[in-house]
């Protein structure tokens, strides 16, 4: 089964913005694993799914009013995909 490694810039400005990433990374679902660096100037958001839904991820947090951009994609093997999604 394939792996994907997503990483993302995020503009997280209050408490809800964090919700609507957990709740679009829950409504996308297979998410194996997330987490969010809050402290980075870039809010890295790391997605680790069966599937490379980087650009599904970003429209949908778009629509909820969240900024991201994808910096870059890895497969299982960790060899990058590229990026270039932004909202």
């Amino acid at each position: 089964m394939s792996r994907y490694t997503i990483i993302l810039s995020t503009v997280i400005r209050n408490p809800i913005d964090l919700e609507h990433i957990s709740q679009t990374i829950s409504v996308l679902g297979d998410a194996l694993e997330w987490s969010i660096d809050l402290y980075d100037c870039d809010q890295i958001l790391r997605v680790v799914w069966h599937k490379n839904a980087s650009a599904e991820l970003v429209k949908k947090l778009k629509i909820l009013g969240v900024k991201s951009a994808v910096l870059e994609v890895f497969d299982e093997n960790g060899t990058p995909l590229g990026s270039g999604v932004q909202s």
